[in-house]
């Protein structure tokens, strides 16, 4: 099985919620970031999109991936590093996100904290993905999360295994 599929559940969401604001941890070479955003500028002007990646960028260049995001036209920002470190940092000053997608460090220290920092850039609408959900510290953060604070579901993407969408509770 292949470790990287398409993601066409992410492009479903966006296109069916009107996704503006797009959070991504685990960048990689860009190319799913690109296609969150092109799915994106289907509804509305480049412009009114804004997309946030958190990687090492060891393996593509921050730069790869910035030139991929500015032929869209929409507004974006690049974090390089680990976010154990950089998403403390920028929740303090990012913007509520319409979706986002954690697909970085698989350890559950790492897994934890990803998902508490997002926890600050939910909305009432807010779809937060977490890929790679059979490995045991993403399984282990996702079994932690609250139920009665949180819809979790989990669902199997083809070519990808687990993924958990967590939206929270409305009342």
């Amino acid at each position: 099985m292949p470790w990287y599929g398409s993601h066409s559940y992410l492009n479903e969401y966006i296109s069916e919620k009107k996704c503006k604001k797009i959070l991504e941890i685990g960048v990689y070479n860009g190319e799913n970031a690109k296609s969150m955003v092109e799915t994106a500028i289907q509804n509305v002007p480049p412009q009114e999109v804004e997309y946030y990646g958190f990687d090492f960028f060891s393996y593509h260049s921050s730069d790869l991936v910035g030139r991929k995001l500015g032929k869209t036209g929409c507004k974006f920002r690049l974090f390089e590093g680990n976010t154990l470190d950089t998403l403390p940092e920028a929740v303090k000053t990012l913007p509520d996100m319409d979706l986002i997608f954690i697909d970085g460090g698989k350890s559950f220290a790492v897994a934890e904290s990803d998902w508490e920092n997002s926890k600050f850039l939910m909305h009432d609408g807010t779809g937060v993905f977490v890929h790679n959900v059979g490995f045991s510290g993403v399984r282990r953060m996702v079994e932690n999360i609250p139920r009665d604070k949180y819809q979790v579901k989990i669902f199997h993407a083809p070519s990808e295994g687990s993924v958990a969408l967590i939206k929270k509770k409305t009342n």
